[in-house]
């Protein structure tokens, strides 16, 4: 059996990382082909990629070998690595419902090194509060300028203490398809010169030339997709979907102070509420 020897350069695992994203790292920080280095802990899958965590190639030799090529006892290897941990079968609080790139300013906080970093975050997290900076896009998004996005962070945050990470994760995607379609009819309640501001902010920010178009209009919706995740997870009571609906409309226009232009059964609003009462 060859002796692994520990790699010159050995950046530490991030909090929640995925094997992938890690074993990119090392390999980048010692001009290493990533595959090649994971080969040594086993087979690596196929389409091996910084988000791949996968140890099903694995044998009970493979958490021995990382620590001899980290330095890092296996112990603590696992309390970073959820699927180090899963494969030592250690009990661990790591979130595993959605994989996405950590906040570069963090990255940099613990000697990440230049490439992106990839962990388990909270189904509800779409941003790093401690730094302002939107991560659900290629690069980070600077939201200093943006205060509204912060702000509906946290109310998506306190939400995700009083529903289930499946129950946030439905109605946030319900929320975003009630957006699609009021915009490809007609807005309801003028949103239009919110998502503008915000639209203009990103677009005056140096690296706002590089965000995708989808990007942008994600972070300049955000606040209104919260408004419409916290209205689906508690709807107005009513004893069917139209009552429930006006009730909805009411309250968005004391939450918005504007008129709600009720397009009826044709709104997107209405056609959620309808249908989830015959489901």
């Amino acid at each position: 059996m060859t002796t692994l020897h520990r790699l010159p350069l050995t950046p530490p695992p991030i909090r929640n990382e995925t094997l992938g994203s890690y074993l990119h790292r090392l390999a980048m920080a010692n001009n290493r082909p990533a595959r090649s280095l994971a080969a040594l802990l086993g087979p690596p899958p196929i389409g091996f990629s910084p988000i791949s965590d996968d140890t099903s190639g694995w044998t009970p030799q493979s958490p021995a070998n990382l620590a001899a090529l980290t330095g890092r006892r296996v112990e603590k290897l696992a309390r970073a690595l959820p699927a180090l941990a899963s494969f030592l079968a250690v009990p661990c609080d790591h979130p595993t419902q959605l994989i996405g790139r950590a906040c570069r300013c963090c990255s940099a906080r613990r000697r990440a090194g230049t490439a992106s970093v990839f962990t388990y975050i909270p189904i509800h997290q779409h941003l790093c509060i401690r730094h302002q900076r939107w991560t659900r896009a290629t690069i980070d998004i600077p939201l200093a300028k943006l205060p509204a996005v912060l702000q509906a962070q946290h109310r998506l945050t306190r939400l995700a203490h009083r529903h289930r990470s499946d129950e946030i994760k439905d109605a946030f995607c319900s929320a975003q398809k009630i957006l699609r379609g009021w915009t490809t009819t007609q807005l309801p309640i003028d949103l239009t010169p919110d998502w503008n501001s915000r639209l203009e902010r990103i677009r005056d920010h140096p690296p706002g030339r590089g965000i995708s178009s989808q990007d942008q209009q994600l972070v300049a919706s955000f606040p209104d997709t919260v408004t419409l995740t916290a209205l689906v997870l508690s709807p107005p009571t009513g004893s069917d979907a139209r009552t429930t609906y006006l009730a909805a409309t009411t309250e968005l226009e004391d939450r918005y102070a504007r008129p709600y232009n009720a397009p009826g059964i044709r709104d997107p609003l209405y056609q959620y509420f309808r249908k989830s009462q015959i489901a």
